[in-house]
């Protein structure tokens, strides 16, 4: 009796005898797997093939829970996760878990979460002159300091995608409305002129600006403040801007409060430049000591002399660059102007200590020397878009003063 053959997939081996060889050899059929035939309609134009729309792949929430094992800090209720976030205010906890993330990024958790960091310099400094003036009107000799909020965490929070200036500028409004409302704040205004002259003596007419003032919201006063300052970037040539801008600070922000790396290096966009704004009228500084901000901020501010970002430049200047700005950094942007040249050299003239060139004739002959150099540079080349650069130099309002 035979035994039962067993057919296992993938053993079945062609016949070998020649008979069987001679046959397929007959077939002339091409070696290896044969092609799958395609179907075509006779009659019909050749169809395209289209391809596929890969469906997009949304990082939900509910994706990464289904996707991976939860830990029990992850499957928390997220009322309950939120309250564990602002009593330790660790801001590496959203980054533990997208899963954790993914709770924690809501309006409320970014509102208190500002609220938390800032709130304590809002409360030493917003209304802090009508809330310290003794009954003569004079500032007592000592005051009992509170806390101002911790400096390290409101630089780090100013350096999150989510802490945008709508946030910044909405959280200041909520924390005013439930604990400001009795105090009278005077903002400091950009230019000079919009900044009432009170010298403490507690004329009416300062106290109807206080009402004023207090009456703005947060948004109200940047608005206007940030138009003031568009508006006196479209000069191309003036005076010295020391005699028309206000550089003190609202105190916004702890006095240790960095500026953010990302706001220093660029690229600087409508929003970056109203951040930047916010942040330098506010009381953030640049760390020379303690980090690298400071020679981030000099790179920045090479990068807004060669693209000609005016605004970049003044704010990176105002508050942290005004001291490094010497007779070096001005020929350099005689050669490396960009955008609107002119309004560029311009305006590190008009912001930068070069009044001494009048009395410091080494530095004084190091600037003649180089536009006469590009002068006949320019001249060589017969460029006379760039000779006309050198004249409007030669004859800006800031740098004649200096000749």
């Amino acid at each position: 009796m035979d035994l039962t053959p067993i057919k296992i997939p993938g053993k079945n081996k062609r016949d070998s005898c020649k008979a069987a060889i001679a046959q397929r050899q007959a077939l002339k059929k091409p070696r290896g797997r044969p092609l799958k035939l395609q179907i075509s309609n006779a009659g019909s134009q050749p169809s395209t093939s289209v391809p596929a729309v890969k469906k997009s792949k949304k990082r939900t929430l509910q994706n990464i829970k289904s996707k991976r094992k939860m830990s029990f800090l992850e499957k928390l209720p997220t009322e309950l996760l939120e309250k564990v976030f602002l009593y330790c205010m660790n801001l590496e906890l959203p980054r533990a878990s997208p899963v954790i993330a993914g709770k924690l990024s809501s309006e409320t958790v970014y509102l208190h979460t500002i609220i938390s960091a800032f709130g304590p310099t809002w409360d030493r400094w917003h209304g802090r002159r009508k809330r310290f003036l003794g009954r003569n009107g004079k500032e007592p000799a000592k005051i009992n300091d509170t806390s101002e909020g911790d400096p390290r965490l409101q630089s780090a929070i100013l350096g999150l995608r989510w802490a945008t200036l709508s946030r910044l500028l909405g959280a200041k409004d909520t924390w005013v409305q439930k604990n400001g409302q009795d105090r009278f704040s005077k903002p400091e205004y950009f230019f000079k002129t919009q900044n009432s002259s009170s010298d403490g003596d507690g004329n009416d007419d300062d106290d109807e600006r206080d009402n004023t003032s207090a009456e703005m919201t947060a948004v109200e006063y940047f608005n206007n403040d940030f138009a003031s300052f568009s508006e006196f970037m479209r000069e191309r040539d003036g005076g010295y801007i020391w005699e028309s801008c206000s550089w003190s600070v609202n105190k916004d922000v702890h006095q240790d409060t960095e500026i953010p790396s990302s706001l220093l290096l660029g690229p600087w966009t409508e929003n970056n430049i109203k951040l930047l704004f916010w942040a330098v009228k506010s009381g953030a500084r640049i760390d020379w000591l303690n980090s690298t901000s400071g020679e981030v901020a000099l790179e920045g501010l090479k990068t807004a002399i060669t693209t000609g970002n005016t605004k970049a430049i003044h704010l990176l200047q105002w508050y942290g660059l005004v001291e490094k700005l010497d007779v070096e950094t001005l020929l350099w942007t005689f050669r490396n102007a960009g955008g609107d040249k002119i309004a560029t050299v311009n305006q590190i003239l008009r912001i930068g200590n070069f009044s001494y060139l009048s009395t410091k004739l080494k530095d004084l002959r190091k600037v003649q020397r180089e536009l006469s150099d590009m002068e006949d540079e320019f001249l060589y080349e017969g460029n006379q878009t760039k000779l006309d650069f050198v004249k409007e130099i030669k004859q800006s309002q800031t740098l004649c003063k200096f000749w």
